[in-house]
C-alpha cells in the first residue's frame, strides 16, 4: 500500500505531541507551583490553602505560560541548605534538674573516711519535785485511869452501874446486873465525848439504839448509845475531850421505859469499867 503522508503530516504530528507533553509539563508545574505555595504559606501561618493566592491557567495559555518559565528548573533537584554551626539539626534536650533528697531519703555516705559522729542533743533538764512532805497522822494522848471523863450529858442517873449486885430494869420488869450507866437527858441534848480518842464504829442495834464507839487508847474503849439517827462524826475521826459527837435520841426497845437517857458503856481491856467513878473524880 502506498504511504501517503506527506513531510507537513509529519511535521503537523511532532507539534501536536509537543503541545500535548507541554500541556502535561503546564499542568504539573502549576500543580507543584501550587502545592508549594500553600505549604509555605501554611508553615507560617499554620493556616488554610488561600483561594485568592492559586494561579489559574486556561488550556490555550500553557503554551506562552510554558514559553516564560525555565522548564529544566522543574526537573532539576533541590539543593538542602546545610544546618549551620550555630543551627543544629536536632533541639538540644533540656537537662534535668536534680531533685532535692527528701527527709525519708538516706544520706549518701561520705566516701572519704567514716561519717562524723552525731552528737545528741541533750535533754531538757525536768526539775525534780520537792520531797513529799508525810502528813503527820494525828494522834492522841491515850486515856488512863488517873484521868478523869467529860460528862456527855448532865442527868439524873436512871440506871447505875451494877455488877454485883442485882438492880430492878423496869423495861424488862426485873432485876439484873448492869455493865452500863443510864443518863437522863431531853431529846435533842448535846452528847459529848469524856476524852480524846479515834472512832472506831458508828452504827445502831436493838439494845443500845444509835451509837458511836469510841477508843480512847490504853485499852480504854466508851460506847455512847442511845443517840440521834445522824451522828456528827464518822468512823476514823480524831475527837476531841468534850467534843460533840451526837444529840440524845429515842431509846431503843430495851431501855423505852427509862425515857430518854445516855447509855454509857466503858471497857477497859474488853472488861466493864463503872463510869460513875471516872466522872465522880471529876466532881471533886
Amino acid at each position: 500500500m502506498k504511504n501517503t503522508t506527506g513531510p507537513e503530516d509529519s511535521i503537523f504530528r511532532k507539534k501536536g505531541f509537543f503541545i500535548a507533553l507541554y500541556s502535561c509539563l503546564g499542568a504539573v508545574a502549576v500543580l507543584a507551583f501550587v502545592v508549594t505555595f500553600t505549604a509555605r504559606n501554611g508553615r507560617g501561618t499554620q493556616g488554610a490553602y488561600e483561594p485568592e493566592d492559586t494561579v489559574y491557567v486556561a488550556a490555550d495559555q500553557v503554551e506562552s505560560y510554558l514559553a516564560q518559565v525555565d522548564q529544566e528548573a522543574w526537573f532539576r533537584p533541590r539543593n538542602t541548605p546545610e544546618p549551620t554551626p550555630d543551627q543544629p539539626q536536632t533541639p538540644q534536650e533540656r537537662p534535668q534538674s536534680t531533685p532535692l533528697p527528701t527527709q525519708d531519703e538516706p544520706t549518701p555516705p561520705i566516701q572519704n573516711g567514716d561519717p562524723p559522729a552525731e552528737t545528741p542533743a541533750p535533754e531538757p533538764s525536768t526539775p525534780e519535785p520537792p520531797p513529799a512532805v508525810t502528813p503527820t497522822a494525828e494522834t492522841f494522848e491515850p486515856f488512863t485511869e488517873c484521868d478523869n471523863l467529860v460528862w456527855p450529858v448532865y442527868g439524873e442517873i436512871v440506871m447505875p452501874f451494877s455488877m454485883t449486885t442485882l438492880v430492878f430494869d423496869p423495861t424488862l420488869d426485873q432485876f439484873r446486873t448492869n455493865d452500863n450507866l443510864r443518863i437522863a437527858a431531853p431529846e435533842g441534848e448535846p452528847v459529848r465525848a469524856g476524852a480524846d480518842g479515834r472512832v472506831v464504829a458508828v452504827g445502831n442495834d436493838i439494845r443500845r439504839g444509835n451509837y458511836v464507839k469510841i477508843d480512847h487508847g490504853d485499852g480504854w474503849v466508851i460506847t455512847y448509845g442511845q443517840l440521834m439517827e445522824n451522828a456528827t462524826v464518822s468512823e476514823g475521826d480524831i475527837v476531841r475531850s468534850g467534843q460533840i459527837i451526837g444529840g440524845v435520841g429515842q431509846p431503843s426497845i430495851f431501855g423505852s421505859l427509862d425515857g430518854t437517857h445516855v447509855h454509857l458503856r466503858v471497857t477497859r481491856d474488853d472488861e466493864p469499867v463503872n463510869p460513875y467513878d471516872l466522872l465522880q473524880a471529876r466532881e471533886h
